[in-house]
Order: C-alpha cells, then sequence, then structure tokens
C-alpha cells in the first residue's frame, strides 16, 4: 500500500492553466492585468503542467490578479474555512533590476476583498532593485499568512472574504519580454498523509514535486534536502480507514522560511507556529511512525536529521494517543532548533534511542516512552532542556552545554528519592532545576550531577567502598584484629557530619558541650584545634547512641586544651576479620580526602603503628594495602 497524500486544507486554487477559467482543485478563477503592463498565458516558461501567466512590463506598474468569483470568496478570519491557512504562490522573475526599490513596492504579492483587487488590499513586498532577500532568480515559493500586518494597504482588506490574489509590479525601466510568471497556487496549512512506506519522506517529496502533475511548495528537494514548509500530519484521528506505517531513515528535513519587506525589515511571512510534525492516530487503527534504524536492544543509526529555523518554533507532536498498539520510534534522529512543543505522550511503548536534540526547546516525554543513549545539548528553553516526571524512562543519557537552561527540571516532589540512572552531565549552567517548591533528593546511579538551581536537591551517589589490607610486610600474611582508625581530613566532602562538639579537658575528665549534629552510633569524630593530634593523646569520641557519646584519653596529658570536634565523621575504627581486611561503603558527592593510622599487637607480635593517607573516589572508592613492620 503506498501513501495517500492530500493538502491539509483548502487545496489548489489556480493551476495557471488558462486565463478564463483557470482550473484550480477546488473550482475555477479567471486572470486579469490591473494596469499598465500586459499579460498572458505562456508555455515558454512555467513549472507545473505545461503553462504559465506570464507579465510584461515597460516602465509600467500593474496588478496580475486572480479573481476566484463571487460566492468562492476564502475566509481567513476566526471561525473561517480557511482559518489557519495559508496562500502558497510560485513566483518567477527574471530582471530584478527594472524594479522599484523596496520602499517603494518594487514586487509584491496582494490579496483583495474586492474586484478588481484595486482597492480594499493587503500587499506584502518580496523583492525591489535594491534587495530581494538572496532571491536571483527562478521560480521561489512564497507563503502567505493573510493575518500578517502588511508592507502596504488599502482601504480595508477584509481577510474572511478575500477575493482576488495574485502579484503587484512596478518597474522602473523598460523590459523588452515578459519577466514575470505565476504557477500554481494553493491553500492550505500543510500536507496529510496516510498509507503505508518504508521510505516516507522521499515517497512526499517525490509526490509534491512531480511537476508535470502538480506543484505543491508544502515540501521540496535541492541538493538532496528536503525542505517543508507548514505542518506535516501522519495519520488521521478523525476518518484514518486503516492503519498507518511511515517509515524512512537518513533523510535531512529542513524548516524552510518565507519572508517579506515590512517597516524596514525582512519578517517572516509565516505564523511562529506554522510549522513541524504531528503523528495521529484512530480510534479503530494505529499510526506507526519510525524513523532511523534500531541497533542492538537500545541505540540507532541512520536517523534522519530535522532542521528548525530561526523565524518559526517549529513542533513535534509524536503521539496520538487514541490507539494503544500505535508507536513511534527515533532511532539515532537528530532534532534541531526545534524551538516549538516536543512531546510524547504517556506511551511506555514509544522509543527514543540514540536521538539527539540540540538547540531544541524542552522536550517532555509526558509519560513512560523508554529514551536510551540520548543527547540533550544547548537546549533553547529557559527551564531545561529535559522535562522529568513522575513515569520517566531515561537512562545512559548525556547532557552537555546546556546553558539558557537546566539539563533537567524536576517539576514535582513526589516521588522523592528519584534516581538518575547512568546519566551523563557536563558543561550545563545547572545539571537539575527543582521547581517543585519542596527539597527532593536524587540517587545517582551510574550518574555524575552536581549543580542544581530552586528548591534543594540533595544528590546521593551510589554506594563506593573504602577497603584497608593489613600484612605483615616480612610474611605478607593478613593481619587478624589490626586495629585501624580512619577519618575524613576535612568538613568540605560528603561524608555529612558537620556540626561540632566542644571538649574541655584536663588529665583524663572531659566536660562537653553539643548539639545533636547528625552522627550515627558507631561513628567518631576528632578534636581539631587541640594541643595534641587525635593519634597522640587528643580524644577520640564515639557515639553510642542518641546523644550520647564515650570520650576517651589515650594517656593522661599534664596540660589541659579546648578543641571543636569537627564532625567530618570517621569511616574505620575496628579491627580487621581474619584476612586481614576492614571494609565500609557510602555514597558521597565530592572526592573525600582522609587520614589516619593502623596498630597491631597481638600477644608477643607487635607492629610499628603505620600510617594511612588517601582520596576516597567518589566513583570508585579506595582501596588501601599497609605492610606492618614487626616492632
Amino acid at each position: 500500500m503506498a501513501l495517500t497524500i492530500s493538502i491539509e486544507g483548502k487545496g489548489v486554487i489556480a493551476n495557471c492553466d488558462a486565463e478564463t477559467n483557470d482550473t484550480g482543485g477546488t473550482g475555477t478563477g479567471d486572470w486579469s492585468e490591473q494596469g499598465g503592463g500586459t499579460m498572458s498565458l505562456t508555455t515558454d516558461v512555467y513549472l507545473y503542467g505545461s503553462s504559465s501567466i506570464a507579465g510584461k512590463y515597460a516602465s509600467k506598474s500593474g496588478f496580475q490578479q486572480f479573481d476566484l468569483g463571487s460566492g468562492n470568496e476564502l475566509d481567513f478570519d476566526t471561525s473561517g474555512a480557511e482559518e489557519g491557512q495559508f496562500i502558497y504562490m510560485w513566483i518567477n522573475l527574471s530582471t530584478f533590476g527594472v524594479l522599484e526599490t523596496l520602499a517603494n513596492k518594487g514586487l509584491a504579492i496582494r490579496i483583495s476583498s474586492s474586484s478588481p483587487g484595486t482597492s480594499n488590499y493587503k500587499d506584502y513586498v518580496v523583492a525591489g532593485s535594491d534587495g530581494s532577500n538572496g532571491w536571483t532568480g527562478g521560480w521561489k515559493l512564497f507563503v502567505i499568512d493573510p493575518t500578517k500586518t502588511a508592507s502596504a494597504t488599502n482601504g480595508t482588506c477584509d481577510i474572511g472574504a478575500i477575493r482576488t490574489l495574485g502579484v503587484w509590479i512596478d518597474t522602473a525601466s523598460s523590459v523588452r519580454a515578459e519577466s514575470l510568471f505565476i504557477d500554481q497556487i494553493a491553500v492550505g496549512k500543510g500536507l496529510r498523509i496516510t498509507g503505508t512506506s518504508t521510505s516516507g519522506w522521499k515517497d512526499v517529496v517525490e509526490y509534491c514535486t512531480d511537476y508535470s502533475n502538480r506543484a505543491w511548495g508544502m515540501f521540496q528537494e535541492r541538493d538532496g534536502i528536503y525542505y517543508s514548509f507548514g505542518k506535516t500530519y501522519i495519520g488521521d484521528a478523525a476518518s484514518q480507514s486503516a492503519n498507518v506505517s511511515f517509515a524512512d531513515n537518513a533523510r535531512v528535513i529542513q524548516y524552510g522560511t518565507s519572508q517579506y519587506y515590512e517597516s524596514s525589515a525582512w519578517k517572516t511571512t509565516f505564523p511562529v507556529d506554522a510549522c513541524g510534525v504531528i503523528v495521529e492516530d484512530h480510534a479503530s487503527y494505529t499510526t506507526v511512525f519510525t524513523d532511523g534504524i534500531l541497533v542492538g536492544s537500545d541505540n540507532g543509526r541512520a536517523g534522519s536529521v530535522f532542521i528548525g529555523n530561526a523565524d518559526q518554533n517549529v513542533s513535534f507532536d509524536m503521539y496520538g494517543g487514541n490507539h494503544a498498539n500505535s508507536v513511534t520510534a527515533l532511532y539515532g534522529t537528530t532534532l534541531k532548533d526545534f524551538t516549538g512543543p516536543i512531546v510524547s505522550g504517556n506511551d511506555s511503548e514509544h522509543k527514543f534511542y540514540g536521538t539527539t536534540f540540540g538547540g531544541c526547546s524542552q522536550f517532555d516525554p509526558v509519560g513512560a516512552p523508554a529514551l536510551r543513549n540520548c543527547i540533550f545539548s544547548e537546549t533553547a528553553d529557559a527551564d531545561s532542556a529535559l522535562l522529568w516526571n513522575e513515569n520517566i524512562d531515561v537512562q545512559d543519557c548525556v547532557f552537555i552545554a546546556n546553558i539558557t537552561g537546566a539539563a533537567i527540571e524536576m517539576p514535582s516532589s513526589t516521588g522523592s528519592p528519584y534516581t538518575y540512572a547512568s546519566l551523563s552531565f557536563s558543561g550545563n549552567a545547572k545539571d537539575v532545576l527543582n521547581s517543585s517548591g519542596s527539597a527532593i533528593t536524587v540517587n545517582l546511579t551510574g550518574s555524575n550531577a552536581t549543580s542544581s538551581e530552586g528548591s534543594a536537591v540533595t544528590f546521593v551517589s551510589d554506594p563506593v567502598t573504602t577497603e584497608i589490607t593489613v600484612r605483615d610486610i616480612n610474611t605478607g600474611s593478613p593481619l587478624l584484629g589490626a586495629r585501624v582508625l580512619l577519618v575524613a581530613s576535612d568538613a568540605t566532602g560528603a561524608l555529612p557530619y558537620q556540626e561540632s562538639v566542644t571538649i574541655t579537658r584536663s588529665a583524663s575528665t572531659a566536660t562537653v558541650a553539643h548539639t545533636g549534629h547528625g552522627m550515627a552510633t558507631g561513628d567518631f569524630a576528632h578534636i581539631a584545634g587541640a594541643d595534641q593530634d587525635e593519634y597522640n593523646g587528643a580524644f577520640e569520641v564515639t557515639v553510642t547512641g542518641a546523644n550520647a557519646y564515650t570520650y576517651t584519653v589515650p594517656g593522661t596529658p599534664a596540660t589541659t586544651a579546648t578543641g571543636t570536634i569537627t564532625s567530618t565523621g570517621g569511616i574505620f575504627n575496628t579491627t580487621t576479620n581474619a584476612s586481614g581486611i576492614v571494609t565500609d561503603s557510602r555514597s558521597i558527592t565530592l572526592d573525600q580526602p582522609v587520614h589516619g593510622r593502623v596498630r597491631s599487637a597481638t600477644g608477643a607480635d607487635k607492629y610499628k603503628s603505620s600510617p594511612l593517607v588517601g582520596t576516597i573516589d567518589k566513583d570508585s572508592g579506595l582501596n588501601i594495602t599497609s605492610q606492618m613492620i614487626p616492632d
């Protein structure tokens, strides 16, 4: 089954195949010249079919108008039959130098609610002798939104009753031959596609550019790039009568621009939301939209590249939602500069594998589509590149150089703690925007997010292991029962004890002033700022319960000292097992410098005390072997 392709909207209104009773897909109308030029049907220069409407102007001005006829007016007004649709018109101009200037309205597309269209009109200037916005001749498609502010007006043009339309020209010098040509004119807002194809975009372009039969400007091809003007609807929620399957790969789809000259500047003739892709399905029939090629179980290659433009907020609505078995799958696809809404519905069958979102608006997966090996970079959204939701299924994705907004926005705290599964963050202004209004916790399972804004975010990394192995330096034998003391070197890391207690000691007596500081039973801290270090007579403080502490003084120094226990937390204060090993596992957010000491004395076997120094890496932990020297 091939694709069925139609204009979404009114359709063709002029084929430019006759001056009188010019046939179009929706009726007939007549051409006439309103001014000082001459007009004719020519078979020498044309795009569609075998003819076009041609005009000759020798230092003259005039309006080549197509009159739809009474009762056939176009209604672009609110709730009108053509509301939200545009005029697609092909124009060819061979001599730009003869035109009047832009300011003097050299060449303009005119729409009018009068007949003839010499009053009550809106003119959209597209070229002059002093500028044509890069157009150097040949056939060019212009797309006009009749609701846009015109370059020039006359009277009151009622966009709810457009009767005549065509091209106004004003020349400052003589041209001996025909130089202005108009070909197929259509009214719509894009294309509607149903049916089945494994080369979907290619089929659409070939259909639209089969110039013997049609010149539908909604899709064109130049140098292997497909240019789209308007929206592409794939499937039909209202009248789809069979399953739709649209697949392709390795295409480049560029959303083209159309501009006119108004108030001394080139401006888009499109509304800002005119372009994009909309996937629809029917309650009784599925729509399967696939781009690219699946690689393995969770990646893709050879996806198409979709490129937006600066004039429009190009959008991608990938849901439908009327049939549970409909699927959207992007494998290795790239969306570039899509600044309109990018959404996917709450369907776990939808897949985004190896998809790149570059310079795009915030991607809202809405529900549970699978996101794997995707790249989110240079978001154009002030909030973030990706919007998190309670059902999100995202793993193994990369967030790079998101500066305008954060990498991920968290709008709800309901599901906290959340889990980031193998998500990589680099060069972002902020990794997380917590817009929920409440504190949240994020478990970093193989992820490396560190920065946030908005409400508080606590990052909890994967537990890392700190392992100390104690051996006899001579025999290599493990030392059972060796005492290992290991503490954090400062309070800047993620070992989470940052309040303090104050101890005043005299000989072997301690007086303590403290507040609850979050230390857990079995943890310990040490004096900072005392006259002796923690390994040569200062206090070793062990927590035995809630706000209950045991303080021991190894020795009885003759002086007294007051110090503050900076609660950077203890890792070990225990003895080795039969393998000469002690271990600890905990999550930290920053690399944590540590130091400590090993002591061992069992019966007649005594060893010299050995120092421990190292850094617990937040990703890989710390593994040290201490070689004990017999004493």
